[in-house]
C-alpha cells in the first residue's frame, strides 16, 4: 500500500467518527495491536527526542525500502495514546521508499485533526516522532544513489 492509499485509508476511517472521543479509543485500539520491538533492538540512540514517553524508533533499510520498528517504555502497552500515535506513523509510512516518504505532506495529520486535543507535550512528542522517520528517510535516500 503507498503511502497516499494509507493515508486515504485513514482519513475513510477518522471521516467515520462520530465525535472526538472515537479517534482517541481509534489510537489505543492501535497501541493494543502493536507488536513493539524485539528488547535487544532498544538502544538509547533511538529514543526519540521530545517524546512525552520512551519511544524507540529503530529504522531499517533493506533492498530500497525503510523499515521501522517502534516501541514505547519496556514493550508494555502503556502509555497507550503515545503508543497508538508512534503506531499509526509507523503503518503510514513503513515499507515505503525514502523518497516517498520525503514526498509525502505531513500536514496529513493535522487535515484529520489528530493534532486537536493532543497535550502540548504530546504534539511535539509526535512531531519529533515525524521528523525522525523524515530524517531517516533523508539519510538512506542519499544511500540510495
Amino acid at each position: 500500500m503507498t503511502i497516499e492509499e494509507s493515508q486515504n485509508e485513514i482519513k475513510t476511517i477518522f471521516a467515520a467518527f462520530e465525535n472526538s472521543d472515537d479517534k482517541w479509543k481509534f489510537l489505543l485500539k492501535l497501541a493494543k495491536e502493536h507488536e513493539g520491538m524485539d528488547a535487544s533492538l532498544k538502544d538509547e540512540k533511538f529514543i526519540v527526542k521530545g517524546c512525552a514517553a520512551k519511544m524507540f524508533l529503530v529504522p531499517e533499510f533493506k533492498d530500497g525500502i525503510m523499515h521501522f520498528h517502534m516501541d514505547t517504555e519496556d514493550g508494555e502497552v502503556t502509555p497507550l495514546l503515545s503508543r497508538g500515535l508512534g503506531a499509526l506513523a509507523v503503518k503510514i509510512y513503513n515499507r515505503q521508499k525514502p523518497a516517498d516518504i520525503l514526498a509525502a505532506k505531513p500536514e496529513f495529520f493535522q487535515e484529520i485533526g489528530l493534532q486537536i486535543g493532543l497535550t502540548p507535550t504530546r504534539a511535539n512528542g509526535f512531531a519529533s516522532l515525524l521528523k525522525q522517520i523524515y530524517m531517516y528517510a533523508k539519510v538512506y535516500s542519499l544511500i540510495e544513489r
